[in-house]
């Protein structure tokens, strides 16, 4: 597509003090001598787990998964619980965990998972609260049942090292508007994240200011036209490759003359990232600053910076 740049991802191994974002593992901690079996319909839960060293008993779209968090990776046991959105709950029932581990928007479905085991209820994006604040949080609460507070608690502590290194490595960049997205399939919007979402915190947190200046929704995303970017002329645009959906978008927005015009595209300030969770825990906002990094090292400044 015109104007794009596909930024692919690296492969670092997890060392505490280094100026990388990369994602530290749940090997960089102690695994539980006898791990408990603990299912974890969302991703937030099921990678905060495996922050702590404890390896979920189910997860949801695992598939996925391992392409949107890579550097967390699920073992090869793992059983697959079907869909997100709809899990498979007799196969869960069949499983039989000692405990649930839901997010908040999955709570709906909270009654028939209390019928399976006990169910704990994370808050990741829960407005007014902080989403990253609610993460590390969210860490803390998995992390003491199973004696991993100390583990934790060291994972926070990296995280926010390595956004401080983060903030530090685009020192030049401070200030710079960005704008974090998904592109739609229409080839005529996309999603981009605003303030309620921890996208927009992690921007912040790395020195750079968001582009988006609409209103969100309560999981902090907004569906904007691509003809409000021109709104934000010196921004830089980082859209999630989802596959297969961003090709359909990629391939729409090649006939689209506004698209083509808008300065931000033809100055080359448009980049395809890895994607990542928006909704998950630590590891997944680890990856998105990481990903964002890697990006704006590499593109090229606006004209006004």
């Amino acid at each position: 597509m015109s104007g794009a740049v596909r930024a692919g991802p690296t492969r670092r191994h997890c060392i505490a003090g280094l100026a990388g974002l990369t994602v530290c593992g749940g090997r960089a901690f102690a695994a539980a001598s006898i791990a408990p079996r603990i299912a974890a319909p969302d991703w937030a839960a099921a990678e905060s787990l495996l922050a702590v060293g404890v390896p979920p008993l189910a997860v949801a779209d695992v598939d996925v998964y391992r392409e949107w968090l890579p550097e967390i990776s699920l073992p090869a046991g793992v059983v697959d619980l079907g869909s997100r959105a709809e899990p498979n709950l007799e196969l869960l029932a069949a499983l039989r965990p000692d405990r649930i581990l839901i997010s908040n928007w999955q709570r709906s479905l909270i009654d028939r998972f209390e019928r399976i085991a006990p169910t704990q209820v994370l808050s990741i994006v829960a407005p007014p609260a902080s989403p990253l604040d609610n993460a590390g949080a969210a860490l803390a609460d998995v992390a003491a049942p199973l004696g991993k507070a100390e583990d934790a608690q060291r994972y926070r502590t990296a995280f926010a090292a390595a956004l401080a290194a983060g903030a530090g490595a685009l020192a030049d960049r401070k200030g710079m508007p960005v704008i974090v997205g998904v592109l739609h399939e229409n080839g005529r919007q996309l999603y981009a994240y605003g303030p309620g979402s921890w996208v927009h915190e992690i921007l912040l947190r790395l020195g750079l200011r968001n582009g988006l200046a609409v209103p969100t929704s309560r999981f902090g995303n907004a569906l904007i036209a691509v003809a409000q970017l021109a709104a934000t002329p010196e921004a830089t645009l980082l859209y999630l490759d989802q596959g297969s959906r961003t090709r359909r978008a990629e391939s729409a927005l090649r006939d689209n003359t506004l698209w083509r015009g808008l300065p931000l595209v033809r100055a080359g300030r448009v980049r395809a990232i890895p994607a990542f969770y928006a909704l998950g825990g630590l590891p997944s906002a680890w990856r998105c600053a990481r990903l964002i990094r890697d990006a704006l090292a590499e593109a090229p400044r606006s004209a006004d910076g």
